[in-house]
């Protein structure tokens, strides 16, 4: 069995759904053959899909939202409450994944453009974080790759507040007592896989290619720091350290 499990909730055809499994692997420093993929939307979890595994993944989502009452919905938050989070299972969500572990643990995520990330921007790392056994050597402010027009409303009980940005004030959190974290924003991308995700939905959504003086673009800078988030991830759980 292959030792990642990565929960997707995206379309079919959508550009980045492949995408997003090799930077996930690119990131964590494993092959991606040692993480399967499960659409959750189309084939809802369940913990058989767990025999064998050693960590959950939650990606982002493309068209679809943590919001709403669709089943499959209804379906993953019980899987993470129950056979994830229940079960001690060691996961790392990121954007869409950090707003549905938000859902499952009772916090309402709300559709909020005004305050949408896109692009590179910076969070702020909150002292906590130096006790995290992923998040502890961080600089206190750094910069990450952000895509995101959705967030949670405010930090679920049982969770540690890892790090805040301005317009999203839950950036990162930790299920108390877990091996559970969760991100709004994308340790997984790269500044180049940041720019690739940002084109490929302009052109698939928008029918066009950013002008020249793009303000996305232009934020775009490296996210080392973040990256490495992933990196640490991936050698705890394979070190069984967690």
């Amino acid at each position: 069995m292959k030792p990642f499990l990565l929960l997707q909730a995206r379309m079919s055809n959508d550009p980045m759904r492949d995408h997003e499994h090799g930077c996930f692997a690119a990131a964590l420093g494993v092959s991606e053959d040692d993480i399967a993929a499960v659409d959750i939307v189309r084939t809802p979890p369940t913990a058989e899909i767990l025999e064998g595994v050693k960590a959950v993944l939650i990606g982002g989502s493309g068209s679809f939202s943590a919001r709403g009452n669709e089943p499959w919905l209804q379906t993953t938050t019980a899987f993470l409450r129950e056979d994830v989070i229940g079960a001690g299972r060691p996961m790392f969500g990121v954007c869409f994944g950090l707003q549905l572990l938000g859902r499952t643990l009772g916090v309402d995520v709300i559709h909020d453009p005004d305050r949408r990330e896109v692009g590179t921007f910076e969070v702020e790392v909150f002292e906590a974080a130096q006790s995290c056994e992923l998040f502890n050597g961080l600089p206190k402010r750094m910069l990450v790759q952000q895509g995101h027009n959705d967030r949670i409303v405010a930090l679920p009980e049982g969770t540690t507040h890892l790090a805040t940005s301005e317009r999203a004030s839950v950036q990162a959190m930790k299920v108390i007592g877990k091996p559970v974290w969760a991100t709004q924003f994308h340790p997984e991308l790269s500044r180049r896989d940041n720019a690739m995700r940002y084109k490929r939905y302009i052109s698939a959504y928008g029918g066009g290619s950013p002008q020249p003086d793009d303000p996305v673009m232009s934020s775009l800078r490296d996210t080392p720091s973040a990256t490495d988030l992933l990196r640490r991830f991936g050698q705890l759980v394979l070190d069984n350290r967690i």
